[in-house]
């Protein structure tokens, strides 16, 4: 897709990551282009709904030590696939750096995963959740 002029910022090819704790997705900016180069999903992680409540007595649902499992193995999966596949785009010479917008968690788990001399090619870091936003809109975040 061609950028809007006003957005042709990027006269490096520039790899740019969008996340949430979900998905992620990879585009490649470069003078006057945008090109979708991958993306990234695990599957959510389904929870029956009574899984580890019950219901007390008096009618009122009460959680027990179950109930609110902790998701950090599914994230520190998720944020080391990222950091490798944004490893291996950089190191294949597809960009000279990369721009990360995600969740402020996921955004450190990402960073403390990318390896040293990808960790110098990172331009900037915004953290929001940006998956939603249509490319350009995602463009214009990730340069102001």
């Amino acid at each position: 897709m061609k950028l809007p002029r006003e957005l042709q910022r990027f006269p490096d090819p520039t790899l740019l990551v969008t996340t949430d704790e979900e998905r992620a997705n990879f585009w490649l900016a470069g003078g006057d282009s945008l090109e979708t180069l991958d993306g990234i999903a695990i599957a959510p992680e389904l929870k029956s709904d009574r899984e580890g409540a019950f219901t007390s007595v008096d009618g009122s649902r009460v959680a027990g030590p179950s109930a609110d499992r902790h998701d950090t193995p599914r994230k520190e999966k998720f944020t080391k696939q990222v950091a490798e596949r944004i490893a291996t785009l950089i190191r294949e010479g597809h960009a000279t750096g990369v721009r990360i917008a995600s969740l402020p968690e996921i955004l450190h788990r990402i960073e403390a995963h990318l390896p040293e001399d990808v960790k110098k090619k990172v331009l900037g870091t915004t953290p929001k959740d940006l998956m939603k936003m249509n490319e350009v809109d995602v463009v214009k975040v990730l340069i102001s």
